[in-house]
């Protein structure tokens, strides 16, 4: 007996996948608390030269009178020079504006002027961790099974949003933003692959919106704090363990899935066949992998697919406090803009389809980000929150791409190789991250309209490339999780039938089973 009929008789979405639903996308909201808090500690902070420690409140950079032993003192300070008695000199002491933050990284360390550099270095960091955090999760869920890897996510998780205010050097600082990375991203990745693995080919967008979700929701949370400042209960992938001939294991979660859903599950470990090749080694699998032009074709569209979503993603989330208007309403649209993209996605992901909903975002958000170099360049400065505007709804397309691609990317390949796949093409993704944070800055080295612009045309018209090549890509919707090369290289579009209705494969699979 499969695992997919299997599955259907402990029941699909019962009680026990619910609970265990809620309980692992719980990580997610730390997840969120501790990434997105960089845009308000490490955000832009305005400063001035100070002059000297008569100097004791911010005023904005230009004339600054101060009493001194000679009489009163006439100083042009700009964020970075004094100008006194025709004199220039650079400044090494800084005054800090406390009227929206008292303190920042910014402020603690001096990031600014020359050393302004370094926050793209700082940023670098979160995205090397994102990067080795989406191999880690892929190789470390397919060898040691998903649970033990996503609980060392959380952990690193915790370990760096608790060390990290106490450091007192900022390259600490810095190393620390490394393990938030990879904590990020496997305490992310880990949670996603098993819920898809313990439902059913139907409630899978509900697996990854649950996920989403209580990432948005983290959002919030960490505006509120913002603005006004374990026992682990969760098992194995069943579907894992089965893939590793693991059976005794796979079959004990089931018979509790099977309890806490109200189903009975009359079997035995016997009971539970495999195809020879679910036995195959991993390295064997890789290597079928990299023998099918098929696959490795599919895999390269993927990886480039996640590269241009998290270029534009982290491009937009990590430089809202660049763009026009308050720092806390451009965050609040943008958690905002996400939320609508998530919830989007959960009501239309299974009536457009996969593809059909993944390429028309991808084209248009790329669009819609390419669009921005007309404002810039020929609205005024009344109208600079149109580019705003633009960059949210840019944000809302990327939200969509990001729901769908990690869903799209595990129905594409294995069981064995599924969280290898997930990890390589998101730390492709993070070499998009990486690359965001100098494009984001690109908009201060070349200081015009179009600079501006520049960074959003960059990330929309890699956008617009990705969302094209996805048109090669075959469509999941209602297709079972493949357990073989094979299977992966078999999948077609999804069938209808004489109604017009996607007919779920699985269903057909178990139906001819029972005849």
């Amino acid at each position: 007996m499969e695992y997919d009929t299997i599955l259907k008789k402990v029941g699909e979405c019962g009680n026990y996948q619910k609970m265990f639903l809620i309980l692992v996308a719980m990580s997610s909201v730390f997840n969120a608390l501790t990434t997105f808090a960089i845009v308000f500690v490490f955000g832009e902070h305005a400063h001035r030269c100070k002059i000297s420690d008569l100097d004791d409140h911010y005023t904005s950079p230009g004339p600054v009178f101060l009493n001194t032993t000679n009489g009163i003192q006439e100083y042009n300070v700009t964020e970075c020079q004094i100008q006194t008695n025709g004199t220039t000199t650079k400044c090494n002491d800084w005054i800090y504006d406390s009227s929206l933050f008292e303190a920042t990284i910014i402020s603690k360390f001096d990031v600014v002027c020359d050393e302004k550099l370094y926050r793209a270095h700082f940023l670098m960091g979160h995205y090397v961790g994102l990067l080795i955090g989406s191999l880690l999760s892929g190789l470390l869920s397919d060898l040691w099974g998903r649970k033990p890897t996503m609980l060392i996510g959380i952990v690193m998780l915790l370990f760096s949003m608790g060390l990290r205010p106490f450091m007192p050097y900022f390259l600490l600082v810095s190393i620390l933003e490394f393990f938030n990375g990879a904590g990020s991203m496997i305490s992310y990745i880990c949670p996603f692959i098993i819920l898809t693995e313990m439902v059913g080919p139907k409630q899978r967008i509900l697996a990854n919106f649950a996920v989403y979700i209580t990432f948005c929701v983290g959002n919030y949370i960490l505006l509120l704090l913002a603005y006004y400042l374990r026992d682990c209960f969760i098992s194995e992938s069943p579907r894992w363990l089965l893939s590793r001939g693991r059976k005794k294991e796979a079959l004990a979660i089931l018979k509790k899935m099977a309890i806490f859903n109200g189903k009975s599950l009359n079997i035995s470990v016997d009971d539970m066949v495999m195809k020879d090749i679910h036995r195959t080694s991993f390295l064997d699998f890789v290597k079928a992998l990299i023998k099918s032009k098929k696959l490795i074709g599919r895999l390269l569209v993927i990886c480039f697919n996640w590269f241009a979503i998290a270029m534009t993603y982290y491009g937009i989330s990590m430089n809202v406090a660049k763009f026009s208007g308050d720092v806390f309403v451009n965050f609040a649209a943008s958690s905002s803009a996400e939320l609508f993209g998530i919830i989007f996605c959960w009501l239309v992901t299974d009536r457009v389809g996969r593809k059909g909903i993944f390429c028309t975002a991808m084209i248009l958000g790329g669009v819609t980000c390419i669009c921005t170099i007309f404002t810039s360049l020929y609205a005024d400065k009344s109208l600079v929150w149109l580019t705003t505007t633009l960059a949210m709804v840019g944000k809302f397309f990327c939200t969509i791409t990001f729901f769908v691609i990690y869903i799209f990317t595990a129905e594409l390949f294995p069981t064995v190789l599924r969280a290898s796949v997930i990890g390589v093409a998101s730390m492709t993704g993070r070499v998009g991250s990486i690359s965001s944070a100098y494009v984001g800055e690109l908009g201060d080295i070349i200081q015009s309209k179009f600079g501006i612009a520049l960074p959003l045309i960059i990330v929309g018209g890699f956008g617009l490339m990705a969302g094209l090549l996805s048109l090669t890509l075959p469509d999941t919707t209602n297709t079972c999780l493949p357990e073989s090369i094979d299977d992966a290289k078999e999948i077609e579009v999804s069938k209808k039938n004489e109604n017009g209705t996607a007919v779920n494969e699985c269903e057909l699979e178990t139906l001819t089973e029972k005849i």
